[in-house]
């Protein structure tokens, strides 16, 4: 699994391109169709549109096989089509969208981790190109695409992080509860407590916090207490804070 399917399919990442790509859209003189392609897994899906015909033509290119927006992915270079009616670098796609009424295309690479993984695609159906600020907006909007998606994999990761700590500490917690009742059941230190644990672990090849489990239960009767991230502290401990 390429985990950009991962950031690419979440809210935090889809609804912010789509508000980007419908300012972007507006802002431009050229008033072109806009939507943004990546490549997952090998396949190219569109992420976000203007209008949802953007996603019609993009989608037209992706079943050919060809087109501007593969190139541009391909290449890691911008790539125009003045007029696609008379276009020959891409015959099937080409015919395809200038039967839709697409006389214009620009396609601008999206970068992600220094590794062109998508693009920016623009439509218009005016032949001739697109201004020269269109252009520069398409590529300030691909660049903010890569910032965004760069954005999602920093709060992925965090929460990965997050989430590893809590089991550290869940895990943490309930040894803890296992080698006080080791220690007050052999009258032993915390050192000779944890050493019975282990010795038990490596024995029946049980993680450690397996074998404390089972004994926490089975004295209690009830699972081993675990941390409660978050609820809020006692009013005690927050007068203190």
């Amino acid at each position: 699994m390429d985990p950009l399917s991962n950031l690419t399919r979440t809210p935090a990442f889809e609804q912010p391109l789509r508000e980007i790509l419908a300012i972007a859209s507006r802002a431009m003189p050229d008033a072109p169709l806009a939507s943004v392609a990546v490549c997952e897994n090998g396949r190219l899906r569109t992420v976000a549109y203007s209008a949802t015909d953007a996603a019609t033509l993009d989608e037209l290119q992706f079943s050919a096989g060809e087109g501007p927006c593969l190139e541009a992915i391909e290449s890691g270079q911008a790539v125009l089509a003045t007029d696609l009616a008379a276009e020959s670098r891409w015959h099937g796609s080409a015919a395809g969208l200038a039967a839709k009424g697409v006389r214009s295309l620009h396609s601008q690479p999206l970068t992600f981790d220094s590794q062109v993984r998508g693009a920016l695609n623009l439509y218009s159906e005016r032949c001739g190109g697109f201004a020269r600020e269109t252009r520069v907006a398409a590529q300030v909007t691909a660049e903010q695409a890569g910032v965004l998606l760069r954005s999602v994999q920093h709060e992925a990761r965090l929460k990965e992080v997050i989430e590893q700590l809590r089991e550290a500490l869940t895990t943490r917690m309930i040894i803890d509860q296992a080698l006080g009742i080791i220690m007050a059941r052999r009258r032993c230190t915390a050192p000779a407590a944890f050493e019975i644990l282990r010795r038990s672990s490596q024995s029946r090849n049980v993680k450690v916090h397996h074998i404390a489990a089972d004994i926490v239960q089975a004295v209690s009767g009830q699972p081993p207490q675990r941390p409660h991230f978050d609820d809020p502290p006692p009013p005690h401990e927050v007068s203190r804070l």
